[in-house]
């Protein structure tokens, strides 16, 4: 990875993070989807944070490029 895809992950992946924790404290959607969806937001966000950090491709990348 270079520095720049690494910055970019970084960013992208605080701010998936930053949703999955405003879904699970702020949001008035009902409880299994916004503890669910919540969740799911904010593990992918910590994954592609911690993932720039070491240098290898998260868990969001393995779905290929997209159309």
């Amino acid at each position: 990875m270079s520095k720049v895809e690494r910055a970019f992950s970084a960013v992208f992946g605080l701010f998936i993070l930053g949703v999955g924790v405003y879904a699970l404290l702020l949001n008035q959607a009902p409880t299994p989807w916004r503890i669910g969806g919540g969740m799911v937001m904010a593990l992918l966000g910590g994954n592609m944070l911690l993932a720039s950090y070491r240098g290898k491709p998260s868990w969001l990348s393995w779905i290929g490029p997209l159309p």
